[in-house]
């Protein structure tokens, strides 16, 4: 039976221009009238969440941002995995080193900061709350960081994140956006994935990995799609590293598809 749903929120459920399918919310909302629990699991950290449909808020109070580096429960931010200041400028040195081109910027949750040289990406870097300034004044302050975003302007994403990952470093490296785009590489704790925060929340749960099933459609998706029972793309895989999963055209053609294995279960929320 499935007891959890974990589901992605750009591309996955919400769609380009905000557009979300009603039968998405409509097999959503009666999963979880159902008994299963269900809980958002983003890329986004937790400032950038106030235009999200307001259907897809009303639907769980839990939401896991910034790829599990922190989690909003009832409009209350936690911040659970962080990086160093010193780390951040020790990669970022090392980095440079290898590509010339690339600049930084850095995810605070609450703000954001950028390099002079760093292109806004408009879906999270805009707005009254960041701030520009070099890689040691970024990292020096008081405020956590959750993510350290990295642009080239000679490597697309996926070959960044190899760069990035040959590094050695021992973070979490992943993106959001398709392998052959600009968007920007995020570089996070090694405890900050997607996966991690999964396995964290039904471990808390007391649900077996078999009773859950996740929903996502991008390369940062992948651990937390590889970590429960049935790890659910949907449309058509942006990378090859997702072709093993099933895919499926939406979450609520899925979730019809299934229904007895929500349907029946009998638990309260």
């Amino acid at each position: 039976m499935i007891k959890a749903i974990f589901c992605d929120l750009d591309g996955t459920l919400v769609r380009p221009g905000g557009i979300v399918l009603d039968e998405d919310i409509d097999l959503l909302r009666q999963a979880t009238s159902a008994g299963a629990r269900l809980v958002f699991v983003t890329g986004r950290p937790s400032r950038c969440l106030s235009d999200l449909p307001a259907t897809v808020g009303r639907l769980s109070p839990h939401l896991v941002t910034s790829n599990g580096a922190s989690e909003v429960m009832h409009g209350r931010t936690r911040i659970l995995a962080t990086l160093d200041g010193q780390s951040v400028r020790d990669f970022s040195e090392a980095l440079r080193n290898v590509d010339q081109q690339v600049s930084f910027a850095t995810e605070f949750e609450s703000a954001f900061g950028y390099e002079p040289g760093y292109a806004w990406w408009p879906a999270t870097d805009t707005g009254a709350d960041g701030f520009c300034a070099d890689i040691p004044d970024l990292t020096g302050g008081a405020l956590p960081i959750t993510k350290l975003l990295c642009r080239s302007g000679d490597l697309n994403a996926g070959d960044l994140a190899r760069t990035a990952e040959a590094l050695g470093f021992g973070v979490t490296v992943t993106y959001s956006c398709r392998p052959e785009e600009g968007g920007p590489v995020e570089v996070q704790s090694p405890l900050a994935s997607k996966g991690h925060a999964v396995r964290r929340i039904l471990k808390e749960a007391d649900i077996a990995p078999a009773e859950a099933v996740a929903f996502g459609d991008r390369s940062n998706d992948i651990s937390m799609l590889d970590t429960v029972g049935d790890g659910i793309v949907i449309g058509t895989p942006s990378v090859s590293r997702l072709s093993i999963f099933e895919s499926a055209p939406s979450v609520g053609k899925w979730l019809a598809t299934h229904e007895e294995r929500w349907r029946s279960y009998p638990c309260s929320k």
